[in-house]
């Protein structure tokens, strides 16, 4: 935050990968029709509102601005002044459904701006974390209840633009020790260097970012689409522009379908070791007891979880081989349709 706070003050400094909003979560007229409730409480299982009220609200979200062009909420929007925008404009034959949810709409909207990071991370962080990732541009990736935090810069030492150049990763590690575990949410000593008191971090803390490797790469070609984009609209070049565009959409949307299949293999991952790690403690100590522990029962239970998590891993694989070589065919038409 600093950073890009001191290069808008002064005009100088670093620039950040890219990383398109809808990693992070859009809303959508099921989010409203569907609302926030749900994921708080998981036994209620009524909709908020009707698909009509909902598609009307929506409708209101993208004609005042709440919503950008990507159906992002805009982030400098308060709950106040999401709350006057739809006091004033929600059509009347609407309103008093809206009224009756109103608290629960605004939430549903809020929290679509970082939704994607919520049904990966829930209560782990606080809102104000939440929205200075998504500002921020911060790639996420989780490991047990551990996080860590990554950021790219853009091209450094670079001599003229397209070329390949360097560019600088920043890391942060949050390790489970560093969350207050009474409310389930980081302390501040976790952003908080001068605290005397802060937990020390452990090795390898949060992983090493294994489910952002493609987030990254794509998040690159999307940076580069971009720019290309808005180089051909400087020059008035119309064609240009559309295939530019044509190419950040087909790579954004890569993005968003290839995220929650990367979770998957995250996930399976981490319960995978979990499981290797307590047979390996569990053999330890039946060999420091003199003891044969193969058939133990505790050893054959997360044997039996050790394998059913690499079938997830496996098939949360291929699921991402078949995603890549959907967007691949999709890329090469758009590039044949240029020749």
């Amino acid at each position: 935050q600093q950073a890009n706070d001191y290069r808008k003050i002064f005009n100088e400094g670093f620039t950040f990968l890219n990383i398109p909003r809808s990693y992070y979560g859009v809303l959508t007229k099921d989010m409203l029709v569907q609302g926030c409730s749900r994921e708080k409480d998981p036994k209620h299982d009524k909709n908020i509102l009707t698909p009509e009220c909902a598609a009307a609200i929506f409708d209101v979200c993208v004609s005042e601005n709440i919503l950008h062009a990507d159906f992002s909420v805009d982030v400098t929007l308060s709950r106040v002044d999401i709350t006057k925008i739809l006091d004033s404009t929600v059509p009347s034959l609407h309103m008093d459904e809206y009224s009756a949810k109103k608290e629960d709409v605004v939430d549903t909207i809020l929290r679509s701006r970082y939704v994607n990071l919520y049904n990966l991370l829930k209560e782990h962080l606080t809102e104000e974390s939440y929205l200075g990732i998504v500002k921020n541009k911060i790639l996420v990736d989780v490991q047990g209840e551990d996080l860590l935090f990554q950021i790219f810069t853009s091209n450094i030492l670079q001599r003229t633009p397209g070329e390949e150049s360097p560019f600088f990763e920043f890391i942060q590690r949050v390790c489970s020790s560093q969350i207050c575990s009474k409310t389930n949410k980081e302390s501040s000593s976790c952003f908080n260097n001068s605290d005397v008191n802060k937990p020390l971090l452990k090795p390898g803390c949060g992983g090493f970012g294994i489910r952002n490797f493609l987030t990254l790469f794509l998040s690159i070609e999307v940076t580069k689409s971009m720019l290309e984009a808005s180089r051909a609209k400087e020059h008035g070049d119309s064609i240009a522009y559309e295939n530019a565009c044509r190419k950040t959409q087909i790579l954004t949307d890569q993005l968003n379908e290839s995220n929650p299949i990367l979770t998957e293999i995250s996930d399976a991952m981490t319960a995978e070791g979990v499981a290797k790690e307590k047979i390996a403690e569990l053999l330890l100590e039946l060999e420091v007891d003199g003891l044969d522990g193969d058939e133990s029962e505790e050893i054959c239970y997360w044997k039996s979880v050790m394998e059913k998590e690499a079938v997830k891993k496996m098939a949360a694989n291929e699921k991402l081989m078949d995603c890549n070589s959907k967007y691949q065919r999709l890329m090469k038409k758009l590039r044949e349709s240029l020749v």
